[in-house]
């Protein structure tokens, strides 16, 4: 077996008004290899840590597959959607598993994926609940949690969004993109698309609307956060508030793609009217998932902020709070990897997967 790879990353610190680079090397990071989990080639698998520390993976080439990792073995557990509910393409898999509970012999799962409709084509954001048994290493798929509307035509779906944060064993925080739904831009017919929802196995309440791309989120107390690609620049990190609107299509820090994309902002380069992001990125990182550091020492100045993937910025971004409504120091450290999800370990490492097909095993030095 080959020795894993060390990387020692260099801090770089970026604040809202200013920038400066420290030489102090901080980061430890390990890869693996788990290259048959990635979706056609080209995108990371979606992610969740059991108790023991082991990985649950959703992906694999024909997205349809979920995956254990543990001691550094990679099994393969069975389907969990059927490929009449996908074409192929890497935007048609799991985009993200949730643990509802667990206990010695198996797990409730939660799983969101864009699923397709055949009659008529088109798309739509759903949750199921699945059973994972430890004994049987086996997924059984349970009734479905949450189907969005509306059903948007194929030729247009990006922006699936579907990250989830487990509230308790019956409730999930959800959230929902815009799918590339061309008339987002009408308020009465853009239904639950780009908003975040608590959801049930027997109920559904939208909590916020007005989002674009919600690739990640986390709990902090009672607080929501979500991160939010916007278009050209104007990527988000927003405090979710009850019945807020968060503006997009029609505010963004951002700016318009081409005069032929699937929606304009109406008044880019501003948020007035709606609720405004906590902090903002221009020009775009492209943001994924969310977690929060443990408190102590084990993650020493970093302890207790937030840590964000990238995709574009091929970065951990870590965003200090300095109440639940003000941002601090934003930092950002170069790992080479476009990352495609990222959870905590129970001893407190973090752990992504890239699109590359890597784990990255990640701690403070």
């Amino acid at each position: 077996m080959k020795k894993p790879l060390i990387l020692l990353i260099s801090l770089l610190l970026v604040t809202a008004n200013s920038a400066a680079v420290a030489n102090e090397q901080i980061l430890e990071i390990q890869e693996k290899n788990v290259k048959s989990t990635q979706v056609e080639s080209g995108r990371g698998a979606a992610l969740a840590v059991l108790n023991d520390g082991s990985l649950l993976l959703g992906g694999g080439e024909r997205g349809d597959t979920l995956f254990l990792y543990s001691q550094n073995k990679l099994v393969t557990i069975g389907k969990v959607l059927e490929q009449n509910e996908r074409i192929r393409d890497s935007r048609f898999a799991p985009t993200d598993i949730a643990i509802l509970s667990e206990d010695a012999n198996s797990a409730q799962l939660l799983i969101s994926y864009p699923r397709l409709t055949q009659n008529p084509e088109c798309v739509r954001l759903v949750v199921f609940r699945y059973i994972y048994s430890k004994k049987e290493q086996s997924i059984e798929k349970g009734e479905r949690w949450f189907q969005g509307k509306p059903c948007v035509a194929i030729s247009a779906v990006q922006h699936a969004a579907g990250r989830m944060q487990v509230i308790d064993s019956t409730t999930a925080y959800l959230t929902t993109g815009d799918l590339g739904f061309p008339r987002i831009n009408r308020v009465a017919v853009r239904g639950w698309l780009g908003g975040v929802f608590e959801i049930k196995a027997n109920s559904i309440k939208q909590i916020s609307k007005g989002h674009r791309n919600p690739q990640g989120i986390v709990k902090i107390g009672n607080n929501i956060y979500i991160s939010e690609h916007g278009p050209r620049g104007g990527d988000e990190l927003n405090l979710v508030k009850s019945g807020k609107d968060y503006g997009w299509p029609f505010v963004t820090f951002g700016q318009a793609y081409s005069s032929g994309d699937y929606v304009k902002p109406t008044r880019p380069g501003t948020h007035a009217g709606y609720e405004k992001p906590l902090y903002s990125w221009v020009p775009s990182v492209a943001p994924t998932e969310l977690v929060q550091l443990p408190s102590g020492p084990q993650w020493k100045a970093q302890q207790s902020q937030i840590v964000m993937g990238t995709l574009a910025e091929q970065a951990l971004i870590f965003i200090e709070l300095l109440t639940p409504n003000k941002v601090g120091a934003v930092t950002s450290f170069d790992v080479g990897h476009r990352i495609r999800d990222l959870e905590l370990l129970p001893d407190g490492t973090m752990v992504a997967t890239t699109d590359d097909g890597k784990l990255l095993f990640i701690s403070r030095r």
